[in-house]
């Protein structure tokens, strides 16, 4: 899992993620596929296996989607490694913490799998 955070001078607002299409993170390109829908794994403190109503109650009353008949919350996005950039020099082929994330392409955002098409 990877969590993009928007620094100081950032101009991203929430959830933008759902428009990308495409990020570049140093070396690695990386493909978003379709909206990601959460089960209680993001609701269990991993540490202790406590599991907790929230984020899920909370992203339920202005993330579920209700596609395909089923009541899903969705938050983050399911991506694809795409490959790497050659001769590209900002920070080789690994994906540390800090490492500033590129847009390089945007769209509409896409739940289900019926929608995904490849570009």
């Amino acid at each position: 899992n990877l969590v993009i955070r928007g620094g100081a001078k950032s101009n991203m607002k929430p959830f933008e993620e759902d428009t990308w299409k495409a990020i570049q993170i140093n070396n690695v390109i990386l493909y978003i596929v379709k909206g990601c829908p959460r089960c209680k794994q993001s609701c269990t403190n991993q540490e202790t296996g406590e599991r907790y109503e929230e984020p899920l109650e909370i992203l339920s009353t202005f993330r579920r989607m209700n596609k395909n008949g089923g009541d899903d919350v969705y938050f983050g996005q399911n991506v694809v490694f795409i490959g790497l950039v050659d001769g590209n020099q900002k920070g080789g082929n690994l994906i540390r913490v800090g490492d500033e994330v590129e847009v390089l392409t945007r769209g509409k955002a896409v739940w289900d799998m019926e929608e995904v098409q490849a570009e």
